[in-house]
């Protein structure tokens, strides 16, 4: 998987509901209502990202779940990383 130029990454945001790009990582902030929900939405993410053999970072706030995106091998950010932020997208809207 090759690395995206930062005109690409920047390009390829625009398609993406609000993350960030930060840190050369993909960043998104998810807000639920309780921790319950928060562990349940990383549930939903587990089975994906073992299908895409592409697993996030993630870090739990009780309430709040924030996914970091890179692909470690190629050294940044790859489709690989847009596509599983589309998909992680997706599944957010079933837990709030």
């Amino acid at each position: 998987m090759n690395k995206l130029s930062e005109d690409e990454i920047r390009d390829k945001l625009k398609n993406l509901n609000n993350w960030e790009y930060k840190d050369n990582k993909l960043v998104k902030e998810f807000k639920f209502n309780t921790f319950d929900d928060s562990v349940n939405f990383l549930k939903l993410i587990q089975p994906i990202a073992d299908s895409l053999d592409h697993h996030p970072d993630v870090h739990i706030y009780y309430n709040r779940v924030i996914i970091e995106l890179t692909t470690h091998d190629a050294g940044g950010i790859t489709d690989l990383d847009f596509k599983l932020a589309e998909k992680i997208d997706d599944l957010s809207t079933h837990v709030r």
